[in-house]
């Protein structure tokens, strides 16, 4: 628990460029990345398979019937690398994020590798401080730290940094459409790896790509979202009419 107070201050000290967090913008992030579909969904449907044996059943019935990568082999070599990759594509996608006018170009992007990094190292700790709390032991009996899984979290985690980057630079076209259905599909497809390989239950992935999705959503919004607060004055004399537009920052 100190160590993530201790990464969360560190955090703020580095990302002060864009926003420093306090108690009252801290409570909204945590709200507004709690009730996003991509956080409180996987969370019902860890809920759901939870209930009664369906979590052992689809585990067992997908570990030997492999529909989606045809064996335990070829669903191991890819478990892992869509991980990586996911993460590499968070880190370089901090350096297509526009940088404003009045800002350092050095410290802007410092700024968003510094809540990328600090959100992988949060999402590990927090990830690895349930798994040890909850103890629940994996289908194929390895170790009793398989809720929950910290591949599927961390894929999570990376592919919402990089979606919530890819929306800054290309804001909602089809571009960043495509980006959002490949992100979320590779990591969805790292999450699938790791049940058919008899690693986790379908519980633990979907747990963990609802803590993944809360944490990279929670720290971008918290240090990263400009502040957009505009207001609309407009004034007419008869002659002339003006519009002003005031953002507060």
């Amino acid at each position: 628990m100190k160590r993530i107070i201790v990464l969360l201050i560190t955090i703020n000290v580095i990302a002060c460029a864009h926003q420093p967090a306090t108690w009252q913008r801290s409570k909204q992030a945590a709200y507004d990345a709690a009730v996003h579909p991509s956080v409180w969904a996987p969370l019902l449907g860890a809920g759901i398979f939870s209930i009664g044996h369906l979590d052992k059943n689809t585990s067992t019935e997908l570990s030997e019937d492999n529909p989606v990568f045809g064996s335990k082999k070829s669903a191991g070599k890819v478990s892992g690398k869509l991980k990586g990759m996911l993460t590499d594509v968070a880190i370089l996608s901090a350096f297509v994020t526009p940088v404003p006018n009045d800002e350092n170009v050095i410290e802007h992007y410092g700024d968003h590798l510094a809540v990328i990094f600090a959100g992988f190292q949060l999402n590990g700790d927090i990830t690895d401080g349930l798994k040890k709390k909850i103890g629940r032991q994996r289908p194929n009996q390895e170790d009793d730290l398989s809720f929950p899984s910290g591949n599927a979290s961390k894929a999570f985690t990376a592919a919402t940094f990089a979606s919530k980057n890819f929306h800054r630079a290309w804001g909602d076209s089809s571009t960043t459409q495509w980006a959002d259905a490949g992100l979320y599909t590779a990591a969805g497809l790292e999450a699938w790896t790791r049940v058919e390989t008899e690693k986790h239950y379908p519980s633990d992935v979907l747990a963990g790509a609802a803590l993944g999705s809360f944490i990279a959503r929670f720290l971008d919004e918290l240090f990263l979202q400009e502040n957009n607060n505009l207001s609309l004055s407009a004034y007419y004399d008869g002659n002339l009419m003006s519009i002003g537009i005031k953002q507060d920052f």
